[in-house]
């Protein structure tokens, strides 16, 4: 049996919609509602039960606990842990969290914030595509927005994004420590933010070694496992042989590397020192030395959920741009010779 609203319970009962309402509200006895009619609503509750009414709620006051979130995948694993760790903030605070993805389609981008505007959401979460659909979501959109992972610099939004460039360089910084150049970084996308950011701290760091000749970053069309396949294999039809050293621009980039190679070799050589970002359990299942960059996904989600109550809560929040430290994790498993 459906549960009753305040509508029909005020209906079956003969009392209008504020008496049952105050009622179910528990004040009744502020405003002098008796103790039989009080009686009277509390057993057709019990007997029918009670639910609220969320359509006639967010009408009234405009406001429906709802937020929206849109992420390029789900199978990247960052934007899943992304995902699960603003979800869990969202719960905490009261809201519920409706996810969707955008499989880095820009104009599925612009189709799904207006579909969630128009669903009323309190306000929306996004990573955009590039940094044209971040302003075409500043200018069309009247929800607030805060921006996620990538950082387009403009004048009027607010974001919580990585110390992509920061984690770049101590990644690369870190390996040159342990090994020799060259260091190859497979990029994905380089219009990327990230990915964009995450090269200019290798390059720092090469440069400051005092050799520019050792730079080597080969680029891709997306950021996908066909994408790292790809560059794995021009650079060893290339330089006829396979890197002793690199770094791969996100953990699909990095799938799709070792994937061709262990399908080139049928096993992923041992000497191979492998620089990544973002931290996955599958790393723990490679014999080689790994030094990786970890995204703090909670205290992103923690930041994004703080800096959009703020929004919701005042029209004029001024808005600002957070970036969130990494964090360097790296095992040495093999000895390293420095050729």
């Amino acid at each position: 049996m459906a549960k009753k609203t305040v509508e029909q319970i005020a209906t079956d009962l003969n009392l209008s919609i504020t008496t049952v309402r105050l009622v179910l509200n528990g004040k009744a006895e502020y405003y002098r509602i008796s103790v039989k009619t009080q009686k009277k609503i509390q057993d057709y509750v019990d007997k029918y039960g009670y639910v609220i009414n969320h359509t006639a709620r967010s009408l009234k006051l405009n406001k429906t606990d709802t937020l929206g979130l849109v992420v390029p995948n789900l199978s990247n694993p960052f934007f899943s842990a992304l995902a699960e760790s603003l979800e869990l903030s969202c719960r905490h605070k009261g809201y519920q969290l409706m996810i969707c993805c955008t499989y880095n389609d820009p104009n599925y981008e612009i189709k799904l914030t207006s579909s969630l505007q128009a669903r009323n959401v309190d306000g929306i979460f996004i990573v955009p595509a590039n940094k044209d659909t971040e302003a075409k979501h500043l200018s069309s959109l009247d929800k607030p927005l805060v921006f996620l992972d990538r950082n387009h610099h403009q004048t009027t939004s607010a974001g919580v994004v990585s110390d992509n460039k920061g984690g770049g360089y101590l990644l690369t910084q870190s390996m040159l420590t342990k090994v020799k150049n060259p260091i190859v970084f497979f990029a994905g996308l380089e219009t990327l933010a990230p990915v964009k950011e995450r090269i200019e701290g290798y390059i720092q760091a090469i440069k400051e070694c005092g050799d520019d000749k050792q730079i080597i970053v080969c680029h891709a069309k997306n950021d996908s496992v066909s994408d790292g396949e790809l560059m794995i294999s021009e650079y060893i039809e290339k330089y006829n042989d396979i890197p002793q050293n690199f770094i791969a621009s996100s953990l699909p980039i990095l799938e799709g590397v070792i994937s061709l190679l262990h399908q080139r070799l049928g096993y992923i050589p041992e000497h191979i020192n492998i620089g990544a970002f973002d931290e996955h359990l599958m790393l723990n299942f490679l014999s080689n030395n790994i030094w990786s960059i970890k995204q703090n996904d909670k205290l992103i989600a923690e930041k994004a959920l703080y800096m959009m109550e703020q929004k919701i809560a005042n029209n004029d929040y001024q808005s600002e741009n957070i970036i969130v430290p990494v964090e360097l994790v790296y095992r040495l498993k093999q000895p390293i010779k420095l050729n």
